[in-house]
């Protein structure tokens, strides 16, 4: 049972200030992680291209889009996706077509002035027409992706050494 001392939630006004200085982060993160521990999540929001060992790069699709592949997803069948955002008791808020849209609007609900909504209330889904639904990020997490992803320059290809 959560208690007042429980470090596992953090209020929306400690989320605000952790973002305004981020050093400020490791005393709200339970963990104690790094400030950037979300950045490479955010930056791999596009999928990448991996190149090991000199071989020709490898393609490799956001993780949702791989989650929505294994149950079926083509685009021609199913339509484009698009990325819903939910609050936890007032339901759907938002349709986006693009992640960053999306995390943009989540980020800024939590981060509001007047009336923010808790970081564990509000969840990204990735939907089709068809009704295919992969989550794509919620709670804190969605900070922490948010800033990875509209703060940091976009990561489109990684390399490995043949060693």
């Amino acid at each position: 049972m959560p208690t007042k001392t429980d470090r596992g939630r953090i209020s929306a006004k400690e989320a605000a200030s952790a973002l305004e200085d981020p050093h400020s982060l490791s005393a709200v993160v339970p963990d104690d992680s790094p400030p950037e521990r979300g950045w490479m999540a955010g930056r791999l929001i596009d999928g990448f291209e991996l190149a090991v060992d000199g071989k020709p790069p490898e393609w490799y699709p956001p993780r949702w889009l791989r989650a929505l592949e294994a149950q079926g997803y083509e685009r021609s069948v199913d339509g484009e996706a698009v990325f819903v955002v939910t609050h936890i008791s007032d339901g759907e808020l938002r349709r986006f077509g693009t992640v960053r849209d999306a995390l943009r609007y989540g980020r800024a609900r939590i981060l509001r002035r007047r009336m923010p909504v808790h970081p564990d209330s509000i969840s990204i889904d990735c939907r089709t027409a068809t009704g295919l639904t992969v989550p794509v990020v919620w709670g804190r997490a969605l900070l922490g992706m948010a800033g990875g992803a509209l703060d940091a320059e976009p990561i489109r290809s990684l390399g490995a050494p043949a060693e």
